[in-house]
């Protein structure tokens, strides 16, 4: 079976993303999936297997050590690791998979950008708006939006012994404390909701803490594990995000949703086009608005239990599963092309 290759760019220990959990499902579809970990160093053995077909590279390791099978697919995320491809991993296919819109926060990715379009055999796009930008600039985009790991997020352990105890229901985010999110909602929206819990779980991520706000109602549990996660979503009454509206964010398709979904959770958002186009997302567009819609959606499930089933059949149906099974389609249409 085919190798894929993620050259290093994100570790593996932290927030898990699309990369993580797309290796982890075309693993289970028999690729021999190695994730050249930034992270690792000096590890012995360099090559280590953690799932069924999938592997951590360490980043001091050149990647014929880790014996690729052919044919061998290169998939990258940042735009220039296009300079990667033709020889350092001798593959015959690269696919650039398209995660952001190289603007704001991702600007640096703009040198590299159109060489990294034009070097790919295949091009992912996590969002419509994405898919829309790109598809005529390129002969083969495909629409390849983000999942949920179904299974993971079934987990539901012991109350984790940092989750807040504070009594009232629970608002909570999880993912990067990144310079994206509408701070100056977040505090806006707990002012006008103090029975409310508002947890997030996360890193700091091109912030410092001088930028978060602070209330009686409001808290930080920092990053966790992957494994973890899962623990700390199950305890949310509600799941948010509370992103600024701008270009970066409009083109996003935040993993989150369908993790809160997965969870039996509703979703209340701002107004991010991939989020609007899910019928079961609310949709604040101010800090009334918002704080509103976390209230109606708790009340209806607690009204409807059902609800929460609803939620987790649509995420079972938009699970990282399905889209390893629509990338492997389109991955062996092209492989049989190439080969023909």
């Amino acid at each position: 079976m085919a190798t894929i290759i993620y050259p290093p760019t994100i570790p593996w220990q932290r927030l898990q993303q699309r990369p993580h959990q797309m290796l982890r499902y075309m693993a289970k579809l028999g690729y021999k999936c190695i994730f050249h970990d930034p992270g690792t160093r000096g590890r012995k053995p360099p090559l280590r297997q953690i799932e069924p077909g999938l592997f951590i590279l360490s980043r001091d390791v050149p990647p014929p050590a880790a014996e690729l099978e052919s044919p061998v697919i290169l998939w990258i995320t940042l735009p220039e690791h296009h300079l990667l491809a033709g020889g350092f991993y001798q593959e015959q296919l690269m696919i650039f998979d398209v995660c952001d819109l190289p603007q704001d926060e991702f600007d640096y990715w703009k040198p590299e950008f159109d060489e990294a379009m034009s070097k790919a055999d295949l091009v992912f796009a996590a969002s419509h708006l994405l898919y829309g930008r790109y598809r005529y600039t390129h002969h083969a985009v495909h629409y390849l939006p983000n999942g949920a790991n179904y299974e993971a997020f079934q987990r539901v352990g012991p109350r984790p012994g940092d989750f807040p105890d504070r009594p009232g229901p629970v608002a909570g985010f999880h993912g990067a404390l990144a310079s994206w999110i509408d701070w100056n909602l977040v505090y806006h929206v707990a002012k006008r909701l103090p029975r409310w819990n508002f947890v997030f779980v996360g890193p700091l991520l091109n912030i410092t803490e001088d930028r978060l706000p602070y209330g009686k109602n409001i808290f930080y549990i920092g990053e966790k594990p992957f494994e973890q996660l899962p623990h700390y979503t199950n305890r949310f009454d509600v799941g948010i995000i509370p992103f600024q509206v701008r270009d970066m964010t409009d083109y996003s398709c935040p993993i989150k949703m369908y993790e809160y979904l997965a969870c039996g959770k509703p979703v209340v958002s701002t107004p991010i086009h991939e989020v609007s186009l899910c019928a079961l997302a609310r949709i604040g567009r101010s800090a009334g608005e918002f704080a509103g819609h976390i209230e109606q959606a708790y009340s209806e499930v607690l009204a409807r239990p059902e609800t929460a089933r609803r939620y987790k059949s649509w995420a079972r149906s938009n699970s990282w599963a399905q889209r390893a099974s629509a990338a492997d389609k389109i991955i062996r249409r092209t492989l049989a092309r190439a080969v023909g």
